[in-house]
């Protein structure tokens, strides 16, 4: 089958990039695939972060860069192109009403004018997690225009079924990511960080206001009343004001327990990080599903969640982590102090050993040939 993919992939940097990429290499092993990449995701007045690229791009990587998010030529020119290939079937990558317009626009160019094409949309997430003028308008605008949906969580699954009549869908869950540095030694790794406590939580990736830092920051202050054997290891680039976060770390005093990393972490450190990590916290305020849990489960982390969205399906509180509420930073303080013994932390990445199998590249690839097959 011939394959286009519409999404944004390397040279630019983070996890959804990271995702296309692995899975345009899992699906060219059955099919022919092509990658519709963006010249320009956003504008830079737009873009939260230092930078929008990676430091050093996979060179092996080729994909067409043709769309730019605020230029519509490009999206008639890309949908152009789409149309002369005559594919069996495209996939579009959504995540943000940003987009929507964009993807809108070239998915009404191959209704017009490739109808033999079968579009389906592949959703990280259908309502936004940070409010965006008209979202759900140009959201449903553009799902409107798919014939079929993957989605990866169950809250996806219940936005997709608010916004499209039924819908033709498949849900597949997040794979593992299987393309970071295998595992070192745990205190090969807390030496290389330059940390020597006892225990290690990690809270890992880009802070945003709903990824909760601060609720972990306030946990900690009064985890430290409890015990003093554990060091917090931050290690993700601020998108935004980060001031709020370094007045709590001030004003708590957290430095002594506390390693910010404010930076995006290269793919070839991650290893270190989870590596020397006992546990990582996640305390969102909100979330489709994550990335992060499954680079934990890559290296055999427990993982602490909020019941948000499509977490605590990934992560069954008890076995591989714990689910806890959102918003309560107590509760997140009393379940870090039962979770840092030796016991339970051994047995829960055990658990994670048998408990990750089912998040494989082979089954996501099935839900995506399953979609095709329902709309054919």
């Amino acid at each position: 089958m011939r394959i286009a993919f519409i999404t944004v992939a390397p040279p630019f940097r983070g996890g959804i990039s990271k995702h296309s990429s692995i899975l345009t290499d899992k699906l060219s092993h059955f099919h022919n695939v092509d990658v519709f990449n963006y010249r320009r995701q956003y504008p830079g007045f737009l873009f939260p972060g230092k930078t929008q690229y990676e430091m050093s791009p996979d060179e092996n990587f080729t994909s067409i860069r043709c769309i730019d998010s605020v230029n519509p030529l490009s999206w008639f020119n890309t949908g152009k192109k789409l149309v002369k290939e005559k594919y069996d079937m495209v996939i579009f990558r959504y995540w943000n009403p940003f987009f929507a317009p964009a993807l809108g626009t070239i998915a009404s160019v191959l209704k017009r004018k490739a109808p033999q094409s079968k579009l389906i949309s592949l959703c990280d997430n259908i309502l936004p997690h940070e409010y965006i003028p008209m979202g759900n308008f140009f959201t449903e605008y553009f799902l409107n225009k798919m014939d079929g949906h993957l989605v990866q969580s169950s809250q996806t699954e219940e936005e997709l079924n608010q916004i499209i009549s039924n819908p033709c869908y498949v849900k597949r869950l997040h794979p593992l990511y299987d393309n970071f540095p295998e595992k070192i030694d745990k205190k090969f790794a807390k030496e290389k960080l330059g940390i020597s406590s006892k225990y290690v939580i990690l809270y890992f990736g880009l802070i945003r206001q709903y990824k909760g830092f601060d609720i972990l920051l306030n946990a900690v202050s009064e985890l430290l009343t409890l015990r003093s054997d554990f060091h917090v290891l931050a290690a993700g680039e601020c998108y935004g004001d980060d001031s709020p976060y370094k007045k709590i770390i001030k004003e708590k005093n957290l430095q002594q327990v506390l390693t910010w990393e404010n930076r995006f972490i290269p793919d070839d450190e991650v290893a270190d990080y989870f590596s020397a990590a006992d546990i990582a916290a996640l305390p969102y305020r909100s979330a489709s599903q994550s990335g992060i849990t499954q680079i934990a489960f890559h290296y055999d982390v427990p993982v602490i969640v909020t019941s948000v969205g499509g977490l605590p399906e990934i992560v069954p509180d008890g076995e591989v982590g714990r689910v806890i509420e959102t918003e309560n930073p107590h509760m997140l303080t009393e379940t870090l102090n039962q979770c840092l013994t030796e016991k339970n932390l051994e047995e829960m990445s055990q658990n994670i050993v048998e408990h990750k199998k089912q998040f494989s590249w082979d089954h996501f690839i099935d839900g995506i040939e399953e979609v095709y097959s329902q709309i054919i």
